[in-house]
């Protein structure tokens, strides 16, 4: 049984390597913090072609609802054109991620299956956050609201690649699809007051990996990012988590960071959505 699971596990090496690489050519130009989060992740991916040991985790289904209370730090674009709105498209920057917490949307639940090695887990977000900005056009109008709202499904399947003592790692891949809309809705000035939609779907393929450890007295440490691309330019998640575990549910809570630029069919989202989670988990 060890041989098949070494012969998959090299086998498994080949796709994930190649599209790391693929992932790497878009985001040679990003930032420190997104060029670290690769690298981190492409040392993990490298591991998997060495043989590990038997994994010690619990198997069975683990669902876990929860509420997300999260910031909004970009910019949003719409197709533009009319009176007093120069060009085709409409942008206004939002700067506040922190001062504009707020829950986002109204249902949010994530799913796990685990057995062995092998794991497939999904989550669904239902994502509503709103935040003002200057006027892209001062004077005609006198600021911007910006909304942002819609679904974002994550499915993902993951390989056991150490297990040891009480920490454990995998390695995933799988796909990230939004169903968004943006609007801006341009505060009266000179000119009444307008609103601006855009909306699109789109799906990127993404791979990441997540390290679990007991800390001891029943606490768990969670760490997992991710990156991407496809429909988007680019795409990245972390998240960090601490649980307490209770004979058969526990309760969760961390910080969860999705960034994601994506600029076609008149529509700009280069932004961020991150905050802090609480959810309550059912172990089957």
């Amino acid at each position: 049984m060890k041989g098949t699971e070494r012969a998959i596990s090299r086998f498994l090496v080949i796709p994930y390597h190649e599209y790391i690489k693929n992932i790497y050519d878009k985001f040679r130009a990003a930032n420190w913090m997104k060029r670290s989060i690769l690298t981190a992740l492409l040392a993990i991916a490298a591991a998997i072609s060495f043989p590990c040991g038997t994994s010690a985790a619990d198997s069975g289904i683990r669902i876990e609802p929860y509420l997300w209370s999260a910031g909004f730090s970009g910019t949003l674009g719409t197709p533009g054109g009319g009176p007093g709105l120069p060009g085709d498209i409409i942008e206004s920057t939002f700067g506040d991620l922190v001062g504009n917490l707020e829950i986002a949307g109204g249902g949010m639940i994530y799913a796990e299956w685990r057995g062995d090695r092998w794991s497939a887990f999904g989550d669904w977000t239902y994502a509503r956050v709103t935040s003002q900005a200057p006027s892209p056009v001062p004077i005609l109008f006198s600021g911007v609201e910006g909304e942002l709202k819609g679904h974002i499904v994550q499915g993902a399947v993951g390989y056991r690649i150490y297990s040891g003592g009480t920490s454990r790692a995998d390695l995933f891949g799988g796909v990230r699809y939004y169903d968004l809309s943006i609007v801006l809705d341009l505060q009266a000035g000179l000119l009444s007051a307008r609103s601006l939609p855009a909306d699109d779907r789109w799906a990127d393929g993404i791979v990441g990996a997540r390290w679990e450890s007991a800390l001891g007295g029943n606490w768990i440490l969670g760490l997992q990012g991710d990156v991407g691309t496809g429909g988007s330019d680019y795409t990245w998640q972390g998240i960090g988590s601490l649980s307490y575990r209770f004979s058969w549910w526990s309760v969760a809570g961390g910080w969860r960071h999705l960034e994601v630029k994506y600029e076609k069919s008149g529509m700009v989202l280069d932004a961020a959505l991150s905050g802090p989670y609480l959810g309550v988990v059912f172990r089957f």
